[in-house]
């Protein structure tokens, strides 16, 4: 499922980038779900936060109630680091703004050139993006990351519930998203689980559970954020994974 956002005023101009966008992705087996939006509000807000991953956005300049670019920075200001943006416009003198804006667009296109074939164009690369290996992408000090799903150990939430704490072996990064949020990105992935409120572990890193403690260890890491109700799910998981069931420190079995 690909989550397409269209941020345009224009009626007629939503249609037609509505058909040629599942157009496009139906060629390729995948159904597109459309959220169209003509100006901005605070519904706007709420329902892109409930959105999951893969994420598409169309964005014009010019609509009521806030800017495409000012979105598109508000959009990567709030963490997501990965959804491709392409910006379709009358506004041609906004381009290099566009391009400055530290919202990684993917492109700029003008509604005076060949519209249709620079569509078409950027929905390649976007598509590429989009089903690229599967990485967790954040802003940490500056810079931007993508931690390979693979790599990560487990998520805990800070005290401030806007911040994050990712562990992967060697590093642990600061990073500004919800738990709440990492949570909606990763609910379909079979790799992660969430044990308690504060807390989302990668089964397959998991190298024992004490039962009896309520604990669990992640290349020594010991995590006692494993609520009683989520025990006994967590160790069905765990008894698929054959390597994981090992005795623990305590000589307590999976």
């Amino acid at each position: 499922m690909i989550n397409v956002i269209i941020y345009e005023d224009n009626q007629e101009m939503q249609r037609l980038y509505q058909e040629e966008i599942k157009n496009f992705f139906e060629k390729r087996n995948h159904t597109v779900n459309f959220y169209l939006f003509s100006h901005y509000s605070k519904d706007l807000e709420k329902i892109m936060q409930k959105i999951s991953r893969k994420k598409l956005f169309i964005l014009d300049i010019e609509v009521p109630g806030k800017s495409g670019l000012d979105l598109a920075r508000e959009i990567r200001g709030n963490g997501d680091w990965i959804s491709p943006f392409i910006i379709i416009t009358n506004h041609d003198s906004f381009k290099n703004t566009g391009f400055t804006s530290k919202t990684l667009l993917l492109d700029f296109i003008s509604k005076k050139e060949n519209r249709k074939e620079r569509l078409q164009e950027a929905l390649e690369t976007a598509y590429e993006i989009l089903n690229r290996k599967e990485t967790y992408t954040f802003q940490y000090n500056g810079e931007i990351h993508h931690i390979s799903y693979q790599d990560i150990l487990y998520f805990e939430k800070d005290l401030n519930d806007n911040y994050t704490f990712l562990y992967t072996e060697d590093y642990s990064y600061k990073v500004k998203d919800s738990i709440s949020n990492i949570q909606k990105e990763l609910e379909n992935h079979p790799n992660f689980f969430k044990t308690h409120r504060s807390c989302i572990i990668n089964v397959k890193q998991v190298d024992y559970l004490d039962l009896e403690n309520n604990q669990l260890s992640i290349r020594n890491h010991v995590i006692r954020l494993l609520t009683k109700e989520k025990k006994e799910k967590l160790k069905k998981l765990l008894q698929k994974e054959k390597s994981k069931i090992t005795e623990n420190p305590q000589n307590k079995t999976i």
